[in-house]
């Protein structure tokens, strides 16, 4: 049985305090405001958090495996560190959110907007940061940037790369169309 209830968590947010570090797995949050909520290091596992607001929201190191993010807006969230494994992200609004760091194996951001986003792990080697099934299938990535990783097993197809930046991406076990990458700026590292 979950920890806290939705309406205690809302009254909570709205009074600033923090959630730092609790256990909130498998709550339901869905449509709430949580702007600028902080969840740093909470436990939101499976946790229902559809079409909720998000917006400048600290979930930095954060437990959202499995968690239903769908459609969520995550406008300038940080998101570093946190585990996304099996995480629904699709349509989510994640325009210049910040994932450095975050693991993301099996998560899905169909026609989610990363447009600004920062993704990449440059000096941290997570066990499979991107595994199998994790796909940006369609979604929106103008602008964002990539920083020194290898994306194993993730699904491009669709994707927008126009102005993104691509440091050091190892692309050799993608699944994507070269059109899919045009406008990206690139830099050949370690490929």
């Amino acid at each position: 049985m979950q920890e806290k209830s939705n309406s205690n968590v809302v009254e909570r947010i709205s009074a600033g305090e923090s959630f730092a570090n609790e256990n909130l797995a498998n709550i339901d949050l869905s449509n709430q405001s949580l702007v600028g909520a902080d969840f740093s290091a909470a436990d939101l596992s499976s946790a229902n958090l559809k079409n909720a607001d998000l917006t400048d929201a600290n979930l930095n190191d954060a437990n959202l495996a499995g968690a239903d993010l769908s459609g969520a807006i995550l406008l300038r969230s940080y998101l570093v560190g946190a585990n996304l494994t099996d995480a629904t992200l699709e349509n989510a609004n994640l325009f210049g959110a910040f994932l450095s760091g975050s693991l993301l194996s099996g998560t899905n951001f169909k026609s989610a907007d990363l447009r600004r986003a920062t993704l990449g792990c440059p000096q941290c080697v997570p066990t499979a940061p991107f595994g199998n099934l994790t796909t940006f299938e369609n979604a929106n990535l103008e602008e964002a940037i990539f920083g020194e990783i290898k994306l194993d097993g993730i699904v491009l197809l669709g994707a927008n790369f126009k102005g993104a930046y691509l440091y050091e991406v190892d692309l050799s076990e993608a699944i994507y169309r070269e059109s899919d990458l045009e406008g990206a700026i690139t830099k050949q590292g370690r490929n």
